[in-house]
C-alpha cells in the first residue's frame, strides 16, 4: 500500500502533466475583502501578493468612498504623497509597492498570579512586486519579496502574554509577537501564471503557512485573532526554500501543491540537503456560491518527513507525520455579506502543534448597510463571532474560546478593532478553567 507521501508525490507528477481547463477571471465586488484582476490560489491576508492586493483595493476604496469615523488624519498628507511617489514608480518601472502596519494592545482578566497583565506589540509588512516580464499576458512573470518587523515596547508581545498569563495553548494573538532581529525576509520567490492560464506556481523562498488552508474571513491581522483559526493542526514548516503551484479546473475548482524544506526556518536558509520534506495537496471547491465573490471551500491533505535534528519549528513538532483538514465556507445571505466558516483538522503521530483542532466562525460586512439602522453605520465595517476549539501536543487538557470583535474605520487609511476573547480550561493551565482577553488592534495600510 501506497504511503501517504508516495501518494502525494504521484499525485504531484500527474499534475505537471495535466492539460487544465480554461476558467473564467474571478471578479471582486463589495461585499468583504477582494483580490485584484490576477488572484492567486490563497486569500491569507499575511500573504505578500494578498497583502499588495488589499493595499490596493484599500486606496481604491478611500477614493471611491471615504467612509470613516474620522475624514481625515494626521497623515493624511503624508500618505498621499507616499502612494503618488509609488505610483510613479510603478509607470517606469513596474514595481508595485505597498505597506501596512498592525498594532495590537491585549489585556487580561483571571491571568495567573505573577504574570503580566498588559502587552502590545507591531507588526509591520513591506511588500513589493516587480511584474514586467510578458506584462499582461496568460503566463506574465512576476518577483515578489516581503519584509516582515516585529516588535514589542517593553511588556511582553500579546502571543507571550496569553501563554504566560492564561496558559492558553490556542493563544490570544498571533502573529503580534517579537522578532530578532526585528526585520526578516520572509519571502522571495518568482510567480508566474493566471486564471487566464489555467495555472500558476512559486518558486524560491515561500511560506507554506500563508498559504495552506486560508480564509479571507479568518485572518488575525484583520478579523480573529487566535492562533486556532490558522492552520496548525498542519505541521507546517517556516519560510524557506519550496514550490507552491496549482491549476485552476474551471470557475468553481482549483488544485494546489506544495513541495518544501522541511527543516526551513525564517531565521536562516534552512537545510534543504538534508532531504527532508513537506508536501501537501489542497483541493479547493466553491459548493454552493451565492455571488462572484464566494470563497473556496478546502480539503488539505499533507504529510512531513519532520526535522533533522527532530526539534519542533513553526508548525511542526519535529516529528515525522501527516494529517488532513477541512475547511467549510459558505455566504448565508444572497448578497454575500453574512459567511459563516467551518473548520475541522487532524494530525497523526504528533507530528503538528496541534493534534485536534475545530472552529465555527461567522462574519457579517456591513451590519447596518441597510434599514432603519443605514446612517448609523459605515459602509465598510465587519462584526464577527467565532468559537475554536483545539487539543496541542502535550497539552494537558482540551481547550477552547469565543470571541466577538467589531471592525470600523477609523480613518481614511486606517481600520480599528475591539475584540474579546472567552478561554475555557486553558490547555496548559490546570488552576484557572477561564480566562480573558481584551484586545484594540489598529490596521494602516500605504
Amino acid at each position: 500500500m501506497l504511503s501517504v507521501r508516495s501518494t502525494l508525490v504521484v499525485v504531484l507528477l500527474l499534475l505537471s502533466w495535466a492539460k487544465p481547463i480554461r476558467a473564467q477571471s474571478e471578479t471582486t465586488g463589495g461585499t468583504g475583502p477582494s483580490a485584484d484582476e490576477r488572484p492567486d490560489l490563497t486569500t491569507n491576508l499575511q500573504d505578500p501578493v494578498v497583502e499588495l492586493q488589499r493595499v490596493q483595493q484599500r486606496r481604491d476604496m478611500i477614493s471611491d468612498r471615504g467612509d470613516s469615523l474620522f475624514y481625515t488624519s494626521p497623515l493624511t498628507p503624508l500618505r498621499e504623497a507616499i502612494i503618488a511617489a509609488e505610483q510613479s514608480l510603478y509607470e517606469s518601472t513596474d514595481i508595485r509597492l505597498g505597506a501596512s502596519d498592525n498594532h495590537l494592545l491585549q489585556g487580561l482578566g483571571d491571568a495567573l498570579p505573577g504574570q503580566d497583565e498588559f502587552g502590545m506589540s507591531s507588526f509591520l509588512i513591506l511588500t513589493g512586486t516587480w511584474d514586467g516580464w510578458r506584462k499582461g499576458c496568460p503566463d506574465q512573470g512576476e518577483i515578489t519579496c516581503s519584509v516582515e518587523g516585529r516588535w514589542n515596547y517593553g511588556p511582553p508581545d500579546p502571543v507571550a502574554l496569553g501563554a504566560a498569563g492564561l496558559g492558553t495553548t490556542l493563544f490570544t494573538a498571533n502573529p503580534f509577537t517579537t522578532y530578532t532581529p526585528t526585520f526578516l525576509v520572509r519571502n522571495l520567490f518568482w510567480r508566474q501564471g493566471s486564471r487566464e492560464a489555467g495555472w500558476r506556481y512559486r518558486i524560491g523562498r515561500v511560506t507554506p503557512d500563508q498559504f495552506l488552508a486560508s480564509s479571507r474571513h479568518v485572518t488575525p491581522l484583520d478579523t480573529f485573532l487566535p492562533i486556532g483559526t490558522g492552520a496548525f493542526v498542519i505541521g507546517l514548516p517556516d519560510s524557506g526554500l519550496g514550490w507552491i503551484g496549482g491549476l485552476y479546473i474551471n470557475d468553481r475548482v482549483n488544485l494546489a501543491a506544495v513541495v518544501h524544506d522541511a527543516n526551513a526556518n525564517r531565521f536562516d536558509m534552512g537545510h534543504l540537503s538534508e532531504g527532508d520534506l513537506f508536501t501537501a495537496l489542497e483541493l479547493q471547491v466553491k459548493l454552493l456560491p451565492r455571488t462572484k465573490n464566494a470563497g473556496y471551500s478546502k480539503v488539505t491533505l499533507w504529510h512531513s518527513d519532520g526535522t533533522a535534528d527532530g526539534q519542533p519549528l513553526n508548525g511542526s513538532t519535529g516529528n515525522q507525520g501527516w494529517g488532513i483538514y477541512f475547511k467549510y465556507e459558505q455566504e448565508l445571505t444572497c448578497d454575500g455579506r453574512l459567511i459563516g466558516v467551518g473548520r475541522w483538522g487532524r494530525s497523526y503521530k504528533a507530528s503538528a502543534v496541534f493534534e485536534r483542532l475545530a472552529g465555527a466562525h461567522l462574519i457579517y460586512y456591513d451590519p447596518f448597510h441597510s434599514g432603519r439602522y443605514e446612517r448609523m453605520g459605515f459602509e465598510s465595517d465587519v462584526v464577527g463571532v467565532g468559537y475554536d476549539y483545539g487539543r496541542a501536543f502535550n497539552a494537558l487538557r482540551d481547550e477552547s474560546d469565543v470571541e466577538v470583535f467589531y471592525r470600523f474605520p477609523l480613518f481614511p487609511e486606517t481600520d480599528m478593532t475591539i475584540a474579546y476573547q472567552g478561554i475555557f480550561n486553558p490547555g496548559a493551565n490546570t488552576t484557572n478553567d477561564f480566562g480573558s482577553a481584551v484586545s484594540l488592534r489598529i490596521r494602516s495600510t500605504w
